[in-house]
C-alpha cells in the first residue's frame, strides 16, 4: 500500500450504504460482494439478542477518582463539553456500540504505544490525549478586484474553522483552528451505550487485549448530542435494532470488508468578498458586534 492509499475497514452485516470510494476500491464485483454481506448477516442472526448493560464500571472508577480529578481542571475538556451531561468515569470498551461504519487506517500514521490494562495513569493520557494537529497548507488567490479566496488543505479530516472570543482588544478576528476532539468519548443514550469518540484508540486497546479505560461519559439527551447524525453513519434503527454494531466488530474478520482507496484530504475553502450596502439601523441593532 503506498503513502496515496489508506486501508479501509467497513462493517457489512448490517448492509452497505452508497459510498462511491468502496466502489471502485473493493476489487469485489456485485455478486461477490453481495455474497459477502449475506454471510456477514447470517453470522448476525446467530448473536444473541443486545442486552442492557451499563458499560460504566463504577468500582474501577472510585478506585482511580483522584486521578480523574486531576483532567477535569482542564480548560479544554469543560469548552468541548460545554451543554453536555458528562462526568469522567471507566467504561468496558466490549459493551460499546459502534455508530460508525468504516475505520479508515494511514500507513504515514503510525500506531503509538499502548498502555497495559492497569496502567491508570497511561491509559488516562491516551483518553484525554493532548490537542490534535491543525496543521495545514494554506493557498490563496487573490488576482480578482476586491475578493480573496483562500483553502486548508489538511490530512487530519476533523480540522474546523471556529468562531472564538476575543481575549485582547487587538483587531484579530475572532477566527481559530481546532483538530477535533483529543478526549476518548462515550454517550449513554435510551440505555444504550455509545462509543462517540476514539475509534481508533479503542481498537488498538482491543487489539492489544485491553478492554477497560478511563473515558468522558456523555448522558445524551438527544441522537444529535450522540454524535450519529451524518449520512454515513448506521441510522437510528439500526442503532436499536435487537443486534445493533458493537465496537468489538471492527475486530471480527467475519463482520468487515478490508479494502484499499485513495487518500483523502480536509479542505476548507472561505471567499472574502467586499461590497458596499445601504446603512439599516434595525439591522445594525441586532447584530452582534465581535
Amino acid at each position: 500500500m503506498t503513502s496515496s492509499k489508506v486501508a479501509v475497514h467497513e462493517l457489512i452485516a448490517w448492509g452497505l450504504d452508497e459510498y462511491s470510494y468502496r466502489d471502485g476500491a473493493a476489487g469485489f464485483d456485485s455478486t461477490e460482494l453481495a455474497a459477502r454481506v449475506r454471510q456477514a448477516g447470517a453470522r448476525l442472526t446467530e448473536r444473541d439478542r443486545h442486552a442492557t448493560t451499563s458499560a460504566l464500571l463504577e468500582q474501577e472508577t472510585r478506585d482511580i477518582q483522584p486521578l480523574l480529578a486531576m483532567v477535569t481542571q482542564r480548560e479544554d475538556l469543560h469548552l468541548d463539553n460545554q451543554g453536555l451531561d458528562w462526568t469522567l468515569g471507566v467504561v468496558d470498551l466490549r459493551l460499546l456500540l459502534a455508530f460508525q461504519r468504516r475505520l479508515i487506517f494511514s500507513p504515514s500514521r503510525e500506531v503509538s504505544f499502548t498502555p497495559r490494562q492497569g496502567d491508570w495513569p497511561g491509559l488516562i493520557s491516551l483518553a484525554v490525549g493532548s490537542e490534535r494537529d491543525t496543521e495545514h497548507v494554506l493557498i490563496h488567490n487573490d488576482s480578482e478586484t476586491d475578493r480573496l479566496d483562500i483553502r486548508l488543505h489538511s490530512s487530519n479530516p476533523d480540522l474546523q474553522l471556529r468562531f472564538t472570543p476575543k481575549r485582547n482588544g487587538c483587531g484579530a478576528l475572532p477566527l481559530s483552528l481546532y483538530g477535533g476532539s483529543p478526549f476518548f468519548e462515550v454517550a449513554e443514550f435510551r440505555g444504550r451505550w455509545f462509543l462517540r469518540d476514539g475509534y481508533h484508540r479503542a481498537y488498538h486497546l482491543l487489539q492489544a487485549g485491553v478492554n477497560r479505560i478511563p473515558a468522558v461519559v456523555i448522558y445524551a439527551r438527544s441522537i444529535e448530542e450522540v454524535g450519529a447524525t451524518t449520512p454515513w453513519f448506521f441510522h437510528e434503527e439500526q442503532l436499536f435494532s435487537d443486534r445493533p454494531p458493537r465496537v468489538t466488530d471492527f475486530l471480527d474478520s467475519s463482520m468487515i470488508m478490508r479494502y484499499e482507496r485513495t487518500a483523502l484530504r480536509k479542505v476548507i475553502r472561505v471567499r472574502v468578498e467586499e461590497s458596499l450596502e445601504p446603512f439599516d439601523e434595525i439591522e445594525e441593532g441586532q447584530e452582534k458586534r465581535l
